[in-house]
């Protein structure tokens, strides 16, 4: 494998065309095949899903050569479970973390070196030179300072913001695999520009540290069960960022904690998120599992570049939502979500009725007294069986903010899922959501 970081615009372009014509071509050979021998198979459908399998090694192995928004999105994807994609196919992706190939060592001292004017071995006491992680902006080393704390450096990819610039370029290139999983896909332009912006954001590691700073301020005194790792500013660059090193285990290894333990992690993240939402208007929108270590009272949140700030009239509108779900207002539920560029403007009454129908179905359990787990049912089962008579080609998909909000909702989700924590919902919202709440009713009486 090449591991030579690839950012220019015609090579970025040239691997990743070659990787889906390889994987398009030889899915289409491998479905050829398929057909002959379809009456002599058993089960079809894991002669497909291998199919499927062989098609996305090569294309997930490109992501993790391209890093920058290609490997953001296997990130992305990567957090599903098996929700959207099968589990075989989840898993692939969650390996594209661990197996991402890294920065060449040269490339690695020249970084630091254009930010500090100094080399490794000279800039810390220590500095080991093979990363303990890889990300798609770029890749973390341990180190000693001089002062004898160790610490995590986190050094950016060289040319990454050009990389990304001609990823969002070349975009249309992967709607080979887009198509395959979703043929009816809607317009996603302005979903698009939102990751966009959030992972250009992501690339500059003075504004992470600013990020980093005010939730670690902001989480002290109301959650002090969640360890933010101090800063050194005097190691820090917008390519280079040096943290507190602390260790913890991974969300896989928590799997085997006691439920007990397993429900107060759920309780404090869920707790967390009603806060940073409702309270603060500011999220953290990265939930993969590689950003998190936990203890058994502890939760470690290491990354905070990608964050989203939402205004408070955004706010109020989805508190709305949540009210007419609560209060059985399917008027206005569809008013509010027409708004919020959920539904067209002239969207079928009947349309509507059949979505709020199903979204009450999956909140209604988590708004009810008791504690309880998450449900069972699989939340995007209920909405594809939805989406199969719509024709969504060229629809406009919702407003920006939903990206970001929902990808780290879900990312809450599936934590919580996994863990089976058996939590009070109705205690967090009625703690961090009443003000807002408050707010909303008094202007529309």
């Amino acid at each position: 494998m090449n591991d030579q970081f690839k950012s220019s615009k015609l090579s970025r372009f040239l691997t990743l065309g070659s990787s889906l014509t390889k994987a398009s071509a030889q899915l289409a050979l491998d479905v050829a095949k398929n057909k002959a021998q379809t009456l002599m198979d058993r089960n079809p459908e894991i002669k497909d899903l291998g199919l499927k399998i062989k098609a996305s090694k090569e294309i997930i192995q490109t992501m993790g050569e391209l890093k920058g928004a290609m490997m953001k999105l296997g990130q992305m994807i990567s957090i599903s479970d098996d929700l959207i994609l099968p589990k075989e196919i989840s898993e692939l992706f969650r390996d594209l973390q661990k197996n991402s190939p890294p920065m060449p060592d040269a490339e690695v001292r020249r970084m630091i070196f254009e930010s500090f004017n100094k080399y490794p071995e000279v800039l810390f006491l220590e500095f080991n030179p093979k990363p303990v992680a890889a990300a798609s902006i770029g890749q973390v080393h341990k180190a000693k300072l001089h002062s004898g704390e160790d610490v995590a450096v986190k050094i950016q990819y060289p040319k990454i913001v050009n990389a990304i610039k001609y990823d969002f370029q070349n975009l249309h290139k992967i709607d080979t695999l887009v198509h395959l999983l979703y043929p009816n896909k809607p317009n996603i332009d302005n979903l698009i520009a939102e990751l966009k912006t959030s992972l250009l954001e992501e690339c500059n590691y003075i504004h992470e540290m600013e990020q980093l700073r005010f939730f670690k301020e902001s989480y002290k005194d109301i959650f002090p069960m969640f360890l933010i790792p101090q800063i050194y500013p005097e190691f820090t660059s917008e390519q280079v960022l040096t943290m507190e090193w602390i260790e913890g285990d991974s969300y896989e290894e928590t799997l085997n904690y006691t439920q007990e333990e397993k429900d107060f992690l759920g309780s404090s993240l869920y707790e967390c998120f009603l806060f940073s939402l409702w309270e603060l208007g500011r999220l953290h929108t990265d939930p993969q599992n590689g950003n998190y270590l936990f203890k058994r009272d502890k939760i470690i949140m290491l990354d905070f570049g990608s964050t989203r700030n939402f205004s408070k009239d955004f706010l109020k509108d989805y508190c709305l939502l949540f009210l007419s779900l609560e209060n059985s207002d399917v008027e206005l539920y569809g008013r509010i979500s027409k708004k919020l560029d959920v539904f067209k403007p002239d969207e079928k009454e009947e349309l509507i009725a059949r979505h709020f129908e199903i979204i009450k179905k999956l909140y209604g359990p988590y708004a009810e007294e008791g504690i309880r787990p998450i449900t069972d049912a699989n939340p995007l089962d209920m909405i594809r069986e939805f989406l199969k008579d719509i024709e969504l080609k060229g629809r406009k998909s919702p407003r920006q903010e939903f990206l970001l909000l929902d990808r780290s909702t879900f990312g809450l989700y599936t934590k919580l899922k996994g863990w089976k924590s058996r939590i009070n919902w109705l205690h967090g919202r009625n703690k961090f959501r009443n003000s807002i709440e408050i707010e909303v009713k008094i202007n529309h009486q």
